[in-house]
């Protein structure tokens, strides 16, 4: 290995200048589109989940539109997107052709996420179905707990105090 490396830095003239390294202002555009219509079951963690997708997208320089309008499901509206994020959606939520846009935008490279009640979504398509991998059952009823923060070193929990109900 240590030859290769050799061999390598060898044929590298001197004086060069290495590539440029590409900048986030240099980065194609990548645009996601926030989806959290529901026709059935509504969240109360809808708006703070916007908010932080949002926060994700400033930090990490992508564009966010969030909407609850099924009438962005077209051709042309989604081709503008990277990623389309379905926010604990439930129940039926397009139309056939509206399905059938999104199903085309998947096929041709469209990314997709599914959070939380995404699941619980769509149960009569059954395309969206092999999409999120898996329909919501049930869940047991909500219960209070007091959760102790084991790790303050690791970034995802450097943040949170040590209990909290």
């Amino acid at each position: 290995m240590a030859a290769a490396t050799s061999a390598t830095a060898a044929t590298v003239p001197t004086g060069v200048a290495a590539a440029p390294v590409v900048q986030a202002a240099d980065a194609v555009p990548f645009d996601v589109l926030v989806f959290s219509k529901t026709g059935g079951f509504r969240h109360g963690s809808i708006p703070a989940g916007i908010a932080a997708i949002q926060q994700l997208g400033e930090e990490n320089d992508f564009t966010v539109t969030a909407t609850e309008d099924a009438g962005a499901f077209t051709d042309d509206n989604l081709a503008q997107y990277e990623a389309v994020v379905w926010l604990s959606t439930t129940g039926d939520v397009l139309n056939d052709d509206q399905q059938a846009a999104f199903e085309r935008y998947i096929q041709n490279g469209g990314g997709y996420a599914g959070i939380h009640a995404a699941s619980d979504t769509e149960y009569d398509w059954p395309w969206y179905g092999g999409l999120v991998g898996a329909y919501f059952s049930a869940h047991p009823q909500n219960q209070d707990a007091t959760v102790k923060v084991e790790d303050h070193v690791h970034e995802s929990t450097a943040h949170l105090p040590s209990r909290w109900e």
